[in-house]
């Protein structure tokens, strides 16, 4: 890995694990949908022109992929958001982020379905961890978890990023990375349109702490993450670059300690480990099963 692409990475993580902070401290004045709109909207604006070469010169547009690229985004980005935002009205930073970490589990089991990929044994023993740490967490009795509407609605969020990371492989293979981006974000705004009341609402009694936590989360979580995470994916091969994701734990709960003060207890922290140690080993396996099949029907091939 060249040293951009360690920087870009690092920028992405940081950026990303940051963003469940700002997230908590807009929460508490912002409405779900109204975060939501005001942040994609915002880096839509950023990305647009900063990906215009991408959009108009690199890229060849079917519009046979629009129905796609709508979808996707209202399950990758505006329900993703609304569900985030939603959730961490009651769940911390740290906790939600071990949650949303388990992504890559619902990609494992979407990818089994639909692309008839592998899930090895120890993607199967990984599968059981991973249900067991979130369990934990949930049941970890703090009065701040428990199976509340705000846990299920972080885990609904990481069934719209697995959902999201399987489907879009397809879109990944014709556009750019940084083009399929923004197509993405404006699509996302149609979805998040009904909550545009709520957004004039929220700008006109939030503090402006609260607005520019949101006005944060637009330009760097949004804007420069995707770009930098862009940036990586057309360096790295995907599985390389995704493994990075099992970081943002650690960055969200050492700023949630540092900026908010919201340190999980024991028990909740360790049911984070053991989830993402699950998905760690989901991702793991899979990668290895693919790479199996691949050599596999490489030798097939050649006989």
């Amino acid at each position: 890995m060249d040293k951009k692409t360690f920087v870009a990475l690092s920028i992405t993580i940081f950026l990303w694990g940051s963003a469940f902070v700002a997230i908590r401290m807009a929460t508490g004045y912002y409405s779900a949908g109204g975060l939501a709109l005001l942040r994609v909207l915002i880096g839509a604006v950023i990305l647009l022109p900063i990906t215009a070469r991408y959009l108009f010169k690199k890229v060849d547009f079917h519009w046979m992929d629009v129905p796609r690229i709508i979808v996707l985004a209202t399950i990758g980005l505006s329900l993703y958001h609304f569900f985030l935002n939603y959730g961490e009205r009651s769940i911390s930073a740290g906790v939600a982020s071990f949650l949303v970490g388990q992504a890559p589990i619902i990609s494992a089991i979407l990818a089994a379905c639909f692309y008839k990929e592998r899930v090895p044994l120890w993607g199967c023993v990984g599968l059981v961890i991973s249900v067991a740490g979130v369990s934990l967490i949930a049941l970890a009795g703090d009065g701040e978890v428990a199976f509340t509407i705000g846990l299920l609605a972080v885990i609904g969020c990481a069934f719209c990023s697995g959902i999201y990371s399987v489907f879009i492989k397809p879109l990944l293979l014709r556009y750019h990375p940084m083009a399929l981006t923004t197509y993405l974000m404006w699509a996302a705004i149609l979805g998040l349109l009904p909550y545009g009341s709520d957004l004039v609402h929220d700008v006109h009694t939030s503090p402006l702490a609260a607005t520019w936590a949101v006005i944060y989360l637009g330009i760097f979580p949004t804007a420069i993450g995707y770009m930098t995470w862009s940036y990586a994916l057309t360096r790295l091969p995907t599985f390389r670059a995704t493994c990075w994701m099992f970081m943002l734990p650690l960055v969200s709960c050492l700023l949630g300690w540092l900026v908010l003060g919201e340190a999980p207890d024991l028990l909740t922290f360790f049911g984070g480990v053991i989830a993402m140690s699950g998905a760690i080993l989901v991702t793991l396996s899979r990668h290895k099963a693919q790479v199996v099949e691949k050599e596999e029907t490489a030798a097939v091939e050649g006989t």
